[in-house]
Order: C-alpha cells, then structure tokens, then sequence
C-alpha cells in the first residue's frame, strides 16, 4: 500500500495547514524543478523509509519535507544557500502555525541539514529527509530532470556539472543513512556520478561542438 497523510492529518490537523501553506508558497515561484511536485516525490519517499524505521516523529517529518526546499522562496537563498534560508523561513512558517519552539527547531534542523553542507542530519528525521532527497539524484531520469534545473539556474551546463559531480561524490563518501534508502538506491547514484563524468569527458575533450556559439561562426565575432 502506497503511504498517504490522512491519518497523519487526522492525528495532527497542522500538518494540512503546512501543506497548504507550502504548495501556495512553492506555486508563488513556479520554479522548474524544486517545485511541489518534486517536494511530493520526496514526501513519498520519506513516509517509505519511516515505515522501515522503529521510531519516527511524523510531526516533524512531514513539516521539515514540506518545507526542506522553501528557501528558493526566500530572497536570501542565492546568499546564504537556500537550506539555510529554508531552514529560517521554515521556523518563521511554523510558528504562526502553532508549533512549539522546540518542534520548530527540530525541523529547522533537518531544513539545515538536509543538503549535509550547512551541518550533518543528526536526528532520524533529518536523516531521513536527506535520504529521501539525495534519491532524488540516485536515478538516471535525474540526467534528463538535469536539463530543467539548468534552466530553473539558468546556469551553463559546464557549472552544472561542476556542482552535481562535486555533490555526488560527497554523497557518496557520506553514504545514505537509512538500510531502506540503500536498498532503492541499489548503486543508482555511484551510475549517475559515473555518466556525468563521462558527459564532462566528452564534452570537454571529445565533442567540442557542443560549446559552439555564434561568435565562432565569424572570423571577427558575430556582427
């Protein structure tokens, strides 16, 4: 049976209300991939991994996935990178919908953690969010879900790569935290650090029409 929040909702009602505050926050941006759509695939992965836990608060992990990318709404994530914002914009969300301050500091703390940068996740369901969002990565749709977050940074894909080889090889070295997580990935993630070097080879060393620009078109640059 595939995880629903009913009964989450109806054990705790403030879970809908984190829900429909972020899916209108995450609406508001309308970014291509760190959407709410893609915070779905990762709450669905969560409530996964948590069935395979012994002991998991859901009333901080289903706040902390709603909100783990709620920083992109923040105008301060490009400064202070958007898990620290998010983390911040998060506490400031929850309080005005009555959570304690000890609730609201343990999901800031996944929020921070769970890109493993800003600190390491040192509660089960900070771990668990970092899990379920380095699957994210862990699959070879992530080359072609590659092409919208380049878009959505409007970066080159030379800097994409850049940073997704470097995250990758981070994760990696830190390992997944969770017996669960580790069984769906099953190698996944070291397949899709592997081609991304090899995109990196080839279009840096073997394809360089892929850099072409209209500028090389014209023995003086383009007009």
């Amino acid at each position: 049976m595939k995880p629903t929040l009913d009964e989450h909702i109806q054990r705790d009602p403030r879970i809908l209300r984190v829900f429909l505050e972020a899916r209108r926050r995450y609406a508001e941006v309308d970014l291509l991939h760190h959407n709410f759509t893609h915070v779905m695939r990762d709450l669905h992965r969560a409530l996964v991994i948590a069935a395979d836990q012994g002991s998991v608060n859901y009333d901080i992990l289903i706040p902390s996935v709603l909100l783990h990318d709620i920083g992109f709404c923040s105008t301060d994530f490009k400064k202070l990178g958007h898990d620290v914002a998010g983390a911040r914009l998060a506490v400031e969300i929850l309080k005005d919908l009555d959570y304690t301050e000890d609730e609201c500091a343990a999901v800031g703390h996944c929020i921070h953690a769970h890109k493993g940068k800003a600190e390491l996740p040192r509660t089960i369901e900070a771990q668990i969010l970092y899990d379920a969002d380095v699957l994210e990565k862990a699959g070879l749709v992530f080359l072609i879900w590659g092409g919208k977050v380049i878009s959505e940074f409007n970066e080159s894909i030379y800097h994409f790569l850049k940073r997704e080889i470097a995250d990758r090889r981070a994760e990696l070295a830190r390992g997944l935290y969770t017996r669960k997580a580790r069984e769906l990935d099953g190698g996944r993630l070291e397949k899709v650090h592997s081609l991304f070097l090899q995109v990196r080879k080839e279009i840096t060393e073997e394809r360089p029409d892929y850099d072409i620009t209209e500028d090389d078109l014209w023995r003086g640059g383009a007009p």
